[in-house]
């Protein structure tokens, strides 16, 4: 039988490219969505044209019991991406409670949910492959708002735990930190302000060249894969030298 590999947030930008990387014959991508059917349909077709096949999950990871549905509608699963997030732009003055944990639910309690769900039955198995997806602004403290900041540390946090406590099941844990990746989110988060925002971080790269989506999908490709057994509870920078661990 095929991988079975969920990414979630696969709609577009970062997420759509880790799917169609992933994609090759005999595999399964399971896409999640929510309320984006006709995003999410171009992109299972691209996946589709690449031999996978393709599941279409919509769900709102905002709300554990949906979270928990989602884990068990995808099954037995090989390989999880948790790339879903909410951007979060608050400064600190204009932070609400409400604000912090809606960010925190979506950003560190679905990846957990969906972890503690699926991760058990990889370890089962005897082999799975985690990626979550954090921020090179965990090192930077910004530019984004403390709550995205914060959550971000925490699923590093997180990532480290889950490496230990799956890893004697063959399961690896790992994080990947994109760095100013353009995309359609950080181009509506920027809110027409994108070249204001975007270039000021591409000057400091020490490969200052604006990265897309695309220069995400070897490293995922390498830490959804067999080789990488002993690679685990790691955070790879993969943005062009913004930040240096």
């Amino acid at each position: 039988m095929g991988q079975r590999i969920l990414v979630t947030g696969a709609r577009r930008g970062i997420g759509a490219a880790i799917a169609v990387g992933l994609a090759r014959p005999g595999k399964t991508l399971l896409l999640h969505h929510l309320g984006a059917a006709d995003e999410i349909d171009s992109v299972a077709r691209l996946c589709r044209d690449l031999g996978a096949r393709t599941e279409l999950l919509d769900a709102d990871l905002a709300d554990p019991e949906a979270v928990r549905a989602l884990a068990e509608r995808a099954g037995a699963v090989d390989v999880l991406v948790n790339n879903a997030a909410r951007a979060s732009n608050v400064d600190l003055g204009g932070l609400t409670v409400d604000e912090w944990q809606a960010t925190f639910a979506v950003n560190v309690t679905a990846p957990m949910l969906l972890c503690q769900a699926l991760g058990a039955g990889m370890a089962e198995r005897g082999w799975g492959r985690i990626v979550n997806v954090v921020s090179p602004t965990v090192r930077m403290g910004g530019p984004s708002g403390p709550a995205y900041v914060a959550s971000k540390s925490a699923l590093i946090g997180l990532t480290r735990s889950l490496a230990r406590a799956l890893g004697p099941g063959g399961v690896t844990v790992n994080a990947l930190s994109p760095g100013a990746i353009r995309t359609e989110g950080e181009a509506e988060l920027a809110g027409g302000r994108e070249a204001e925002t975007h270039a000021p971080l591409v000057a400091t790269q020490a490969i200052p060249r604006a990265l897309l989506p695309e220069d995400l999908v070897a490293t995922v490709r390498l830490l959804a894969s067999d080789g990488s057994g002993a690679l685990t509870g790691q955070v790879l920078e993969v943005g062009g030298g913004l930040v240096f661990r």
